[in-house]
């Protein structure tokens, strides 16, 4: 343990190292220790998903909308119509949103809203969809195939966040405690 003295005698630009290594380290863990909670979450959504009964489905309407959560942001809304036990289900699935194109906003990959619409031209009325629906609620269903833009599963992004923040926690925390005297 460090005496209190000792950090006083540090050089002022080490000490302001120590310190920020230090601030941005815990912060770093904290945002792992998120990270791993809400992978751990999806990961065991999408797990559970997994194991849905599937069906064929037709898509009925397949459209950019506004998203109305964020400000001029669109998604890929579609209903589509499957049939479980012989009763005719009808559904939505949707992608996660993207900024409208007119706005300057970064986001990787680049060109995200004209992927979504090029998705959407390719799914016109009676395009056949493989889902797999809830057994529990028959109306709550997910795509099969992930190739939807920005409709693909979480859990691959969520694994390389937690992994760059828990990363980011060990390295600066190592460097706090090599600058430490």
């Amino acid at each position: 343990m460090t005496p209190a003295g000792e950090l006083q005698n540090l050089p002022k630009w080490r000490g302001l190292v120590l310190l920020l290594a230090s601030f941005l380290g815990l912060v770093a863990g904290l945002c792992a220790v998120f990270a791993l909670v809400v992978t751990a979450a999806q990961g065991w959504q999408e797990h559970a998903r997994a194991h849905w009964p599937e069906a064929t489905a037709q898509v009925r309407q397949c459209g950019l909308d506004i998203y109305i959560h964020k400000p001029e942001s669109y998604w890929i809304d579609c209903a589509i119509s499957y049939l479980v036990g012989g009763e005719e289900i009808v559904s939505h699935v949707h992608s996660r949103s993207t900024p409208a194109p007119r706005r300057v906003v970064w986001q990787y990959p680049p060109g995200q809203f004209e992927r979504l619409q090029e998705w959407v031209d390719a799914h016109p009325e009676g395009t056949p969809i493989v889902v797999r629906y809830d057994p529990a609620n028959h109306s709550k269903a997910v795509l099969v195939a992930t190739d939807m833009p920005l409709g693909e599963p979480r859990t691959p992004g969520n694994l390389k966040l937690l992994g760059i923040a828990a990363l980011s926690c060990v390295v600066l925390l190592a460097i706090a405690r090599i600058m430490r005297p």
